[in-house]
């Protein structure tokens, strides 16, 4: 039922698809979908936290990589990003209301904020293991890191930012700040 909504809202949008419409795309009974879901906005949370947990599972699967931490961070932040984008992009007519639904789906990543801290957290605590960065506390670090990843994900995804530019040279430049912040020499 949730994979028949997200199909539906990114086909017809989400002003434009009914519970009916989902009930049918799932060959399922209207009565059943109310069980569920009492609403299409229960549905659209659902299909958000859906979307999250795909790209959560990509940024785990980052963290537990075998690589020097700061590639790790590098790739994670990067990834993070571009996961975001291509999400909002596979999902077409949602697109179009990323803006509007921005509070629901900030409000739907709350959980997953401290998750994702805890993530960023443990590939600090390794690089200073590893003697690659200095830093005082790994937890204020990690959350300016992912906050600051959170605040660009609007512009990122409008193309405010580096619409023209070729990812390579974003990559350099978020290098650079990113690591440098982390004690790098780079």
């Amino acid at each position: 039922m949730i994979e028949a909504a997200r199909v539906l809202f990114t086909r017809n949008g989400y002003d434009r698809t009914t519970m009916t419409d989902i009930a049918r795309e799932a060959k399922k009974g209207r009565r059943t979908l109310y069980v569920h879901f009492p609403n299409k906005e229960s549905l659209l949370r659902r299909v958000i936290e859906m979307e999250l947990n795909k790209i959560l599972d990509v940024l785990r699967a980052i963290a537990d990589k075998e690589i020097p931490a700061d590639l790790k961070i590098m790739e994670f932040v990067i990834s993070r990003l571009n996961n975001v984008r291509h999400t909002i992009f596979r999902n077409g007519s949602l697109r179009a209301d990323f803006t509007r639904f921005y509070l629901t789906i900030d409000s739907i990543r709350r959980k997953y904020d401290r998750f994702e801290i805890g993530l960023i957290r443990g590939i600090l605590l390794e690089g200073r293991e590893q003697g690659i960065f200095r830093f005082d506390n790994a937890e204020v670090m990690a959350e300016i890191i992912h906050f600051s990843i959170k605040g660009l994900e609007s512009p990122y995804v409008r193309g405010q930012i580096a619409s023209n530019m070729d990812v390579k040279i974003l990559e350099r430049h978020a290098r650079q700040v990113i690591l440098r912040g982390l004690g790098m020499n780079i």
